[in-house]
């Protein structure tokens, strides 16, 4: 029996010694809420793939079944645990990160993965070091095309005039205030509603979503001519970010590892595909008989004029975290322009 003992002893050292040490692996879960024919879960799933070859298999990202939370609670979600990893449209976040609106103010954005790579640059240099992320690790920023302003009648809306005899939509935030500045009195509803209202007549035109969301919710076949500004009315942006706990769980080497391929990288990934998208949309649109018409000069700055007091109360906003906004919205187009 002590020699059966010594033998299984023995081969079991052996087979030890034999073996190659198994990796701490992590893995994270990541809640997409938007629908799976959304190109972003594409650019997410491209991501989880990087990540896992920068931390040499260490950390693999899984995805949820189906959305797990609201859209405006995936930040609370992930600080409670539920998944470790969401993205959260930035206007959800107005109180928490109130400088994270700035960008999404009324022409600023001309080109989605531009306005990505830009905004995480100003984030990095004027918004972290005063009012950084809140209670979740930030991976990355990024920015959707912009809206444009169309007209579902015969005649396009290209003057001050034109548009303030119509009774029009708008996508709440920035461009409803924007024709609230005008006198208007916009029917601001969320985005997915924009079908029903066109279909039904309640409006003449639509203000401040692009071509695909258009597309996607039904008011692209009532659409006559989409008037287009050289830059959007509004860009909503977004934010990527990870369960703090979980972050400080993982070593250096693997923080390192996946913020190599997060920030600006991830940010102009998600950029370039929201551009494709728009312009596949818009190329439809087109073939289906939509015109583009070319912004007025004077209507664009008459338009110009009308979000000052936007940026009036964003500069408050910054006076009251330490921020200079004029200089931070300079370098968001400085870097925007810079980026070829």
């Amino acid at each position: 029996m002590m020699l059966i003992k010594r033998i299984a002893v023995a081969l079991a050292l052996w087979f030890t010694a034999g073996m190659t040490p198994l990796k701490a692996e992590t893995t994270l879960l990541f809640n997409v809420f938007v629908p799976r024919s959304n190109n972003f879960h594409e650019v997410t799933a491209q991501w989880a793939e990087e990540v896992k070859a920068a931390t040499n298999g260490e950390v693999t990202i899984q995805f949820t079944a189906g959305n797990m939370a609201p859209p405006p609670e995936q930040l609370e979600a992930v600080k409670s645990g539920v998944f470790d990893i969401a993205f959260i449209a930035n206007i959800f976040l107005k109180n928490k990160a109130p400088l994270l609106q700035a960008t999404m103010l009324p022409w600023l954005v001309d080109k989605s993965e531009n306005a990505s790579i830009a905004l995480w640059r100003v984030y990095k240099k004027h918004i972290e070091p005063k009012a950084p992320f809140p209670d979740a690790h930030l991976l990355t920023l990024f920015h959707w095309e912009g809206g444009q302003l169309a007209s579902i009648t015969d005649t396009k809306i290209n003057d001050i005039k034109e548009l303030k005899s119509r009774k029009m939509w708008a996508l709440p935030g920035p461009p409803a205030d924007l024709l609230k500045t005008l006198g208007m009195s916009p029917v601001a509803t969320p985005a997915v509603q924009v079908g029903e209202m066109v279909s039904r007549k309640i409006v003449s035109g639509y203000m401040g979503i692009a071509p695909e969301i258009a597309r996607d919710f039904k008011a692209g076949p009532y659409t006559k001519t989409i008037t287009w500004f050289p830059r959007s009315v509004t860009s909503t942006s977004f934010s990527v970010f990870m369960n703090q706990e979980k972050w400080n769980t993982l070593s250096d080497k693997n923080k390192e590892a996946i913020m190599s391929v997060s920030g600006e990288h991830f940010a102009a990934m998600a950029g370039a595909a929201s551009n494709k998208e728009m312009q596949a949309a818009l190329d439809e649109m087109k073939k289906n008989g939509v015109e583009i018409v070319p912004a007025n000069p004077d209507f664009y700055k008459k338009m110009q004029a009308a979000a000052q007091p936007q940026f009036d109360a964003m500069r408050k906003e910054g006076e009251r975290l330490g921020v200079n906004v004029d200089a931070m919205l300079e370098d968001f187009i400085k870097e925007s322009e810079s980026i070829k």
